[in-house]
């Protein structure tokens, strides 16, 4: 690790910093790593029954006799497909969702390949109980249902030791892509300590159901750095470390020692995704590490290209330019942060300077709208970018009706703060309004469906952080949008790390939101539903990756070579196999009368 920089040290330019992580000791690169999953022939019965590459009954009588595991199960011979089936059936008949819960983290545990078949077999129906963006109760109650630990804690005491700690993970040399959370912002309801796990371990979970990602390609990481959620360290279940939270130089420090003890694990082309952290420092963060790592910031980046599609499919309707939008921001939420960025990106490559294109994009809060002579209040460091010159605005009502946006982003963690006058400044400022009350969960939201709906007359289009059902208005069905990473991030994920991207820019969140606006299907437009159905998850994230990885040859970041000849056929071959592989290695004779193969034939013809 660097050592301390005294206070009579000059500082070092970047130069100088590049040169010295190039200097920088890597134990290996684990982007060259094909056999990405472990071995069972190499381990016996008894240890496969053991590990989580338990195949249940699914061992035929061969391999259980070889393998001393004979009669240790019944006599019947099941398919993974006759598994699955009995799983789902016995699923059915649990009513309690603690049950369920602990039913599946069991199954993780004992039979991942099952586990994962049952997901990819039904996933409206299993994914929704994971997820932590769907409710607060998989984050509020994690340290209750930690019973099988899938992942890596890494708490402030092991300052001066990370690179040791994470040397420990069984599977480093098949690790891919990292998911990291120190749980400062859990969604919009603030600090959750450790139990903001529970959002990371979902992540892994999509990347292998949604993307086809292999789950030894996933770490989800923990940086536990304390709580200031009272309640949790009064908790005598928790899991977490019981100390107030730990910020400013000293958090700083520690990530830094964290981000170059992956870098020297397991390589510069490992991505790490970043979610859930404080909003004030995300944007330094952010500049700080992409330029030497694959560094993706979740909520900043991906579910603000998600956003940006909806707005995208929107102007594709109406025949209308990118640059005819006005924005306006409320709240200083990572994600709208994020988002007020790539539209900056986007309006300067369909054709406006940076100048023009700041004008289209406006910020407000609970005090007003920025502006550079606000008094009343000082403006957010994370939205001092964004200041305008305008006189004063103290409400949002007058903010829209001054400015007379057609888009109302909403990421403050207030719920209902759209209420019926800002709806109905909304109706009033544009013909079809697009309305995003992004806060998480549900009960956060700025407004809801039928508010929106309601009060803009029918004429908006409404998208929600969190899955909401249809509205019925003037006898016709809308279905709000569901602005979900799930649509992109396996697939950037993916699209990311075959293509070996030594960074992320912020041109492919993008490229990302071009390639997602045109694949929503007409049906769905007709109910004012901008993305494409969620049964087609993996389809999406399919295209998405393949979009991903021919821009990284476009634009020179791709460092796996040669190149495929066709991308789309290369990332299939890729994609992770639910069945199960087989338990006994092939076996041949190797007698002159009976060659088991071709070269051994010709060898023997050879020197007869």
């Amino acid at each position: 690790m660097f050592r301390q920089k005294k206070a009579d040290e000059p500082c070092y330019n970047d130069d100088e910093r590049q040169r010295q992580l190039a200097l920088l000791p890597r134990d290996a690169d684990t982007f060259w790593r094909n056999d990405r999953e472990t071995s069972t022939c190499k381990l016996s019965g008894h240890a496969q029954m053991k590990k989580s590459m338990h195949k249940g009954m699914s061992f035929t009588h061969r391999e259980r006799q070889l393998h001393y595991i004979h009669g240790l199960m019944p006599v019947a011979v099941r398919s993974m497909e006759q598994q699955v089936k009995a799983c789902g059936e016995y699923f059915s008949s649990m009513s309690n969702l603690f049950q369920k819960l602990v039913y599946l983290s069991g199954m993780e545990a004992s039979n991942r390949k099952l586990f994962y078949a049952l997901l990819i077999d039904d996933p409206k129906r299993y994914m929704p109980l994971l997820s932590a963006s769907s409710s607060e109760h998989m984050v509020q109650h994690y340290s209750n249902l930690c019973l099988t630990v899938r992942g890596m804690f890494v708490n402030i005491k092991d300052k001066g030791h990370i690179y040791e700690l994470l040397k420990n993970y069984p599977q480093r040399l098949s690790v891919r892509c990292l998911m990291v959370t120190n749980g400062a912002s859990v969604l919009s309801i603030g600090d959750y300590g450790a139990n903001a796990m529970a959002g990371v371990v979902y992540e892994m979970h999509s990347h292998v159901v949604n993307g086809g990602m292999s789950p030894e390609q996933c770490l989800p990481i923990c940086l536990d750095v304390g709580t200031n959620n009272a309640a949790l360290l009064q908790d005598d279940l928790y899991v977490g470390l019981k100390e107030p939270r730990v910020v400013g130089p000293a958090f700083e420090a520690f990530f830094e020692e964290f981000t170059l003890a992956v870098m020297r694990i397991f390589g510069p082309r490992t991505l790490i995704h970043c979610q859930n952290f404080e909003s004030s420092r995300a944007v330094r963060r952010l500049e700080m590490y992409r330029k030497r790592q694959c560094y993706v910031d979740v909520n900043m980046q991906c579910r603000a290209a998600c956003a940006l599609a909806a707005v995208l499919v929107v102007n594709q309707l109406n025949n209308a330019p990118f640059r005819s939008n006005m924005l306006l921001f409320y709240g200083a939420d990572c994600i709208n942060v994020g988002m007020a960025r790539l539209c900056l990106a986007y309006l300067m490559r369909d054709g406006l300077n940076e100048l023009a294109a700041r004008k289209r994009i406006w910020f407000c809060d609970a005090h007003g709208l920025i502006v550079h002579n606000r008094c009343k209040q000082r403006v957010p460091e994370q939205l001092e970018e964004f200041k305008q010159w305008h006189a004063p605005i103290d409400s949002l009502v007058e903010a829209i009706a001054a400015l007379q946006p057609n888009v109302l982003i909403g990421g403050s963690s207030e719920p209902l703060a759209f209420d019926k006058a800002v709806l109905n400044a909304m109706e009033q400022s544009a013909q079809l309004p697009i309305i995003f009350a992004l806060s998480q969960p549900m009960s956060r939201a700025e407004c809801t469906g039928d508010q929106a709906f309601v009060h803009t007359k029918g004429r908006c289009y409404f998208i929600t952080g969190s899955e909401a059902p249809p509205v019925k208005y003037a006898n016709k069905i809308y279905q709000p949008g569901f602005c979900s990473t799930d649509y992109m991030l396996p697939g950037i994920t993916q699209g990311v790390t075959l293509s070996g991207m030594t960074h992320v820019p912020d041109e492919t969140f993008c490229v990302v939101a071009d390639c997602l606006s045109h694949l929503v299907w007409p049906n769905d437009l007709a109910r004012r539903y901008v993305y494409p159905p969620m049964r087609k998850l993996r389809c999406v994230n399919l295209r998405i990756a393949e979009a991903v990885f021919m821009y990284a040859y476009r634009r020179q970041l791709a460092t796996l070579w040669p190149r495929p000849d066709n991308p789309r056929t290369y990332i299939a071959s890729k994609l992770y196999k639910r069945e199960y592989s087989p338990e006994l290695q092939r076996t041949y004779c190797m007698s002159s009368h009976l060659i088991g193969t071709a070269e051994s034939a010709a060898f023997y013809k050879e020197n007869a």
